[in-house]
């Protein structure tokens, strides 16, 4: 199944766990084997090849054994400044700020309207 963004959680959690079930089938690695090698739970393999919720460590360990861990690279690409941005700022971002409104904002004019 191709996850497009608009399925409901348990679903993408659902689809990840079947394809690290089949990834970890396809190296040949026993879940036994898995826990053992990524440090995680042979009960916690379960729970996330079920889909169900894992905490992320786990994950992670579990994606590095499975040599995929550099996958998530495209998920979240890391953001780097514009040439505009350094000559600004010369720092990234760290949070968004809304659109501040002076008390008193009155429309502009030219002066020439009367």
């Amino acid at each position: 199944m191709t996850i497009y963004g608009n399925e409901n959680n348990e679903t993408i959690m659902m689809e990840l766990g079947q394809r690290i079930r089949d990834t970890r089938i396809r190296m040949q690695i026993t879940q036994a084997g898995m826990a053992e090698q990524s440090g995680v739970a042979i009960r916690t393999i379960v729970r996330m090849e079920k889909g169900e919720s894992v905490y992320l460590d786990s994950m992670l360990n579990v994606l590095r054994v499975l040599g995929v861990l550099e996958n998530l690279n495209l998920l979240l690409q890391e953001q780097e400044l514009a040439p505009t941005e350094m000559v600004d700022i010369g720092k990234k971002r760290k949070r968004v700020t809304g659109v501040r409104k002076s008390p008193d904002h009155k429309m502009w004019t030219w002066g020439d309207e009367e």
